[in-house]
């Protein structure tokens, strides 16, 4: 009878201390935002959106400057209860229209011998797409099906329709889970990795609000594998850019609501930038480099967009920083608009290109808009 009694108050205790964290993270992690409930696909004179995408969470330009590549994510763990698939498409930037793109199998020359595969059925995340030292396009893909593992295409024009050719992969370590990759021109690449695979939401909701370190940065390259780089720690390492010069790493902490620049020679941080909301990917733009915000919690995001809901509305803004020294060159703030969630914000033709983790649509808004 004393057993029982003792277990049965370890099982009160614990459904106790449960209930008093998420009272805590309720009473300190939300937001008295307003949000716009969407429906339809109708732009506002904040932005224009174009819908018939499934989370379009990353976006590269490609090098015809008319199209973009976009990353249609599936799910990660424990967000989702598992891995979900996705696919890569097209956007025309001169019609205005989404297009397909042919995906092929072929030879495994840029990635480990030891990761094969005889489908390309793909869960994509981060993307990066980038001119190697022999003058060919590689993509790198950020993989969670059927295994956690990174991606390589050849990007091929083949009568004026643009191919991606698979050229190999490279298998994760065993407890990494990855969100993002950045390219050299060497085909090495960094990946960032996010936290510990198999962690509980419970275990993740205590994070948002305790912060500690979860995950580094990994530097990859055919001859070593994978190697973890010094200073990069941070709470969440999300989105994650490379300077065109290839000398240093930008890397977006969530729950940190942190963006550093590590520089590659001497290994140390640089420069920081702090935001209120949660850094997520960034591109690359000359001498400046352009950075996504959510601006919610993650408790706001269970509050207002569970998976009944089609296209989040939540807040973000969009930074425009200097790489030198990550100072704000320009802040674009949004509220209340067709669309929320943004992960990603693309400068090309006098428009920034936004992406989302969860929503059904890209969007544009215009650079010289009053």
């Amino acid at each position: 009878m004393r057993i029982i009694k003792t277990i049965g108050y370890g099982i009160f205790s614990i459904i106790g201390l449960t209930a008093l964290l998420l009272l805590i993270l309720y009473l300190t992690q939300t937001s008295d935002y307003e949000v716009t409930q969407i429906t339809g696909c109708k732009s506002d004179s904040q932005i224009t959106v174009y819908c018939e995408f499934s989370k379009p969470e990353d976006i590269v330009v490609l090098p015809d400057d008319r199209h973009l590549l976009i990353s249609e994510f599936g799910a990660i763990i424990p967000l989702s209860p598992e891995n979900l698939p996705g696919q890569i498409s097209l956007f025309d930037t001169d019609t205005m229209k989404k297009k397909p793109i042919k995906l092929t199998l072929g030879e495994n020359v840029w990635g480990d011998n030891n990761c094969q595969r005889d489908d390309l059925l793909l869960s994509p995340h981060g993307i990066d797409l980038n001119q190697r030292s022999d003058g060919r396009y590689q993509l790198a893909v950020i993989n969670h099906m059927p295994q956690e593992t990174v991606e390589m295409f050849e990007l091929l024009n083949v009568n004026d329709d643009w191919v991606l050719q698979w050229r190999g992969c490279v298998n994760a370590p065993e407890t990494a889970y990855f969100n993002d990759v950045a390219l050299r021109s060497d085909g090495s690449f960094f990946s960032t990795h996010m936290y510990e695979k198999g962690i509980s939401y419970l275990s993740l909701a205590y994070i948002t609000y305790a912060k500690p370190d979860t995950g580094y940065v990994y530097q990859w390259n055919n001859d070593n594998g994978f190697i973890r780089v010094p200073n990069s720690d941070g709470s969440f390492p999300n989105g994650i850019s490379i300077s065109d010069d290839e000398t240093n790493l930008f890397i977006n902490y969530v729950f940190n609501h942190r963006t550093s620049r590590l520089n590659l020679k001497n290994l140390t941080i640089e420069a920081e930038h702090f935001s209120k909301g949660t850094p997520d990917n960034s591109s690359i733009d000359g001498e400046f480099i352009w950075v996504a915000v959510q601006d919610n919690t993650g408790t706001d995001l269970l509050i207002h967009c569970d998976e009944s809901v089609v296209q989040c509305s939540l807040p973000f803004t969009i930074y425009k920083l200097r790489q030198d020294d990550l100072s704000e060159v320009e802040i674009f703030s949004f509220k209340q608009t067709q669309m929320g969630s943004v992960t990603v914000g693309v400068p090309h033709k006098e428009k920034v290109w936004l992406g989302t983790f969860m929503g059904d649509r890209i969007a544009s808004f215009n650079l010289n808009q009053e």
